[in-house]
């Protein structure tokens, strides 16, 4: 009698003791918190854009060639926190002229296995330089300038009349030229959370210097698998419009 009731208050006083003890390790939550990762200051500091661009030759380069197409970037890097200066790099690769032929592959082969030669004419513009903005509102102007080159050159390549990459080149002819470089446009955003997505309306002018450059027809195939090559030589001042995307602050 004495034993029972001795081990009925022993399990009694374990149950006090351990419902307690289970109470609170229920209310413990062993949580594994997602790392947050703090973008560093060269990150929120930086921006970039890319464009479609054309480019339009001015003067004595007016009279040479025509308009040309192509894709350019750019770097901004925020010199100040509401980011109404910044140091800017651009860099950019456009063509200009065009021309192709069919021909055989060889004269061994014979004219059973055709082949495309096209021709593409090249300006490739670089700049650096200062850019100040307006960094707030629904429209944000800005000017830049600064240093550039120009480089022009001429590629040649062939291709299977079925084929879409090119499997043999050679260029042509090549030249560069330094410029000053101006320009202005406007950053209007369509997009602002933690970073800011804008459409990037501008116009930069290239006072580029003498330069020689092909345009189509500048190449004459000649007998005995031979060429000559007769390159147009003028100032090559050139304005530069583009419709792109900025991301970045």
């Amino acid at each position: 009698m004495l034993a029972s009731s001795v081990f009925r208050a022993a399990l009694l006083g374990a149950v006090v003791v351990v419902s307690p003890a289970f109470g609170q390790d229920s209310s413990v939550c062993v949580c594994v918190q997602p790392a947050v990762r703090t973008p560093s200051e060269l990150e929120q500091r930086s921006a970039g854009s890319i464009a479609f661009v054309q480019s339009r030759p001015t003067g004595a380069f007016r009279q040479n060639i025509g308009f040309g197409y192509g894709g350019t970037g750019t770097y901004l890097l925020r010199l100040d926190r509401a980011g109404a200066f910044s140091l800017r790099a651009d860099g950019g690769v456009l063509g200009y002229g065009y021309e192709s032929f069919h021909a055989p592959l060889s004269p061994t082969v014979g004219g059973r296995i055709q082949v495309k030669v096209s021709t593409t004419n090249y300006i490739v513009p670089l700049s650096i330089g200062p850019q100040i903005a307006w960094p707030t509102g629904p429209i944000r102007p800005y000017a830049n300038a600064g240093i550039a080159t120009q480089i022009f050159f001429t590629e040649s390549g062939i291709e299977g009349t079925d084929d879409t990459g090119d499997f043999a080149n050679t260029t042509n002819q090549s030249d560069a030229t330094m410029s000053w470089v101006f320009g202005g446009g406007v950053y209007m955003p369509v997009y602002n959370d933690k970073t800011t997505v804008a459409l990037d309306f501008g116009v930069q002018y290239f006072t580029g210097g003498h330069a020689q450059y092909l345009r189509p027809g500048s190449i004459t195939d000649l007998p005995n698998a031979q060429i000559s090559i007769n390159p147009f030589e003028s100032d090559t001042h050139m304005m530069l419009v583009r419709i792109g995307v900025r991301i970045g602050r």
